[in-house]
């Protein structure tokens, strides 16, 4: 990859910074147990969610950006004509989306018809997608003790929102808001599962706080092995890219505390239960050096199973998306960047399963 100018660099990481900052360490791993505001609900439409609370330092700080979501939104059983796909079968893409911009119904279409496949249609696939977005009277009135992130403005208003998705696209999908999309504005954005297979064992986890709030995703699929059916974990995150203006941004990592968080998570019991193995995929926001970020060698060290590696850029600043895997012995996994974006302004990464 061609070297960008220091200069090119930075600007593009302060553009981030202005797009993102709202206006005025240890993991706790019970579930929440803070006020409950509208985003974090023991049920979503009778189903059962889980909530992981962030370290009790950091409830004050959540608060106020839990007040401007709404609830997550949840279609957790699909249209399903056969059974549980074989691992084999499965294919993943993480993809941040960039909220209306990406074209995330054409994703799709080109993954059945074989276009990201070399011409393989794929009849089960899981997408762990950040910043969709959901618009509406779901998200509550902008209080005066609410936080916000600033607008990420949309140039066509009638693009599908989470909710439109999760009504029009026939498959599983599990929506949780992490901030809102402007204080003026009745949307928040988010990070969603989405799937041709039930999602069951739905949960969210706060992370540590540290310039915005940003909550992770999970749920749980049916597969099979030559073991019989058995569960795959799946776990969608976003990362903060920037630390808060009073490091100046630039100079400390933010992403340490929530990597540790995500991989403290993962070492629970409901992660080893019936279970195939775990995938992380997301957008960590690596800005500072992609693949020699400290965050991104223990994810990868605790990825056993990812074999092949697609290591090109993803985004302007780039390797920033990645799929990791931590699967039951033989199992291996191949992931590739995607060429076309599909208007967002990051690349898919698509993975696949193998023995």
């Amino acid at each position: 990859m061609r070297k960008r100018s220091f200069p090119v660099a930075l600007a593009a990481v302060c553009a981030l910074a202005t797009a993102g900052v709202a206006p005025a360490t240890q993991t706790a791993l019970a579930t929440q147990a803070q006020t409950p505001c509208a985003s974090r609900p023991d049920l979503v439409s009778a189903i059962p969610f889980t909530w992981y609370a962030a370290p009790v330092e950091d409830a004050d700080a959540l608060e106020p950006w839990c007040r401007g979501v709404g609830a997550p939104v949840i279609a957790a059983t699909p249209d399903v004509r056969a059974g549980a796909p074989r691992l084999e079968q499965l294919v993943i893409v993480s993809w941040n989306v960039h909220l209306a911009e990406g074209r995330l119904t054409e994703l799709i279409g080109d993954l059945r018809g074989g276009a990201l496949t070399n011409g393989e249609p794929v009849d089960h696939f899981v997408l762990l997608l950040q910043e969709l977005y959901r618009r509406g009277d779901e998200v509550p009135a902008f209080g005066p003790n609410s936080r916000s992130a600033f607008a990420i403005n949309s140039r066509n208003p009638d693009a599908p929102d989470a909710a439109d998705y999760a009504r029009e696209l026939g498959l599983a999908l599990a929506y949780v808001p992490s901030m809102r999309n402007g204080a003026q504005m009745a949307e928040d954005r988010g990070n969603a599962i989405v799937s041709t297979e039930p999602l069951t064992d739905l949960f969210a986890f706060e992370l540590p706080f540290e310039r915005q709030r940003r909550v992770a995703a999970g749920a749980a699929i049916a597969v099979r092995t030559e073991d019989g059916l058995q569960r795959l974990q799946l776990v969608d995150a976003h990362l903060e890219p920037l630390a808060a203006p009073s490091s100046l941004w630039l100079f400390r990592n933010p992403r340490r505390r929530q990597m540790a968080a995500l991989l403290d998570l993962l070492q629970q019991p409901r992660f080893a239960r019936d279970s195939v193995g775990t995938v992380l995929g997301g957008d960590f926001n690596t800005v500072q050096g992609g693949a020699r970020e400290e965050v991104y060698r223990h994810a990868r060290a605790w990825s056993r199973s990812l074999t092949v590696e697609d290591p090109r850029p993803t985004h302007l600043l780039g390797r920033l998306d990645y799929v990791f895997a931590r699967l039951a012995p033989g199992w291996h996994v191949d992931t590739t960047r995607v060429t076309e974006k599909y208007g967002s302004d990051h690349h898919p990464v698509l993975a696949r399963f193998r023995r």
